[in-house]
């Protein structure tokens, strides 16, 4: 008994070494990853004067609970995004990644005045309408990496994410304030009790 115990402990640690070398070899790939490189050169060609705003990889996820009776089925969707925003201007580019290749669709604009209410939380930003009914959220974190096919790519952003986190709160605070939205929950309460 005493050996299985001795057995399971040792797999468990030689599968915590290959997680933690797999999860650092690709951190150190997305640095200065093409997929970075790619990410970049989309959004100064997708983006009127791109070259103007700091680009960053995004994502969103949308989880849906479904079935009925005793049986819950959950679908989650993803989204992936080339994310080119500067003071009050956001452009979301979206991309198609399949194999290694990255091609992308035509550029979202959300600007300061076509938006109703903004929350902002670290690697999160999520948009609301006129009706502050929830458009979407985005999230813009430090470290992506190949984890599995719904995380395709490697791109460590440290400084994108950071930037991306600044420029949330500085776009939530002025377009709330342009709202007379002094608190968040409060106000997606009301939202909801409108509709």
């Amino acid at each position: 008994m005493t050996s299985y115990i001795i057995i399971g402990v040792i797999a468990v640690v030689v599968l915590f070494i290959i997680v933690y070398v797999k999860m650092t070899i690709d951190e150190k790939k997305g640095a200065n990853s093409e997929e970075k490189q790619r990410i970049k050169d989309i959004v100064r060609r997708a983006v009127p004067d791109g070259a103007s705003y700091t680009a960053a990889y995004g994502t969103r996820e949308e989880l849906t609970l479904g079935g009925g009776g005793r049986t819950v089925t959950t679908t989650t969707k993803y989204w992936y995004y080339a994310v080119a925003f500067k003071p009050g201007d956001l452009y979301l580019v979206p991309l198609a990644i399949e194999g290694g290749d990255i091609s992308y669709g035509q550029p979202l604009h959300y600007g300061k005045n076509d938006l109703g209410m903004a929350e902002a939380k670290k690697g999160l930003l999520t948009l609301y309408d006129k009706d502050r009914k929830e458009i979407f959220t985005l999230f813009v974190v430090e470290s992506n990496t190949k984890d599995d096919k719904y995380h395709p790519v490697n791109i460590q952003q440290k400084e994108e994410a950071e930037a991306f986190a600044q420029f949330s709160q500085a776009l939530m605070q002025e377009v709330n304030a342009a709202h007379g939205i002094t608190d968040i929950k409060a106000a997606k309460k009301e939202a909801r009790k409108n509709t």
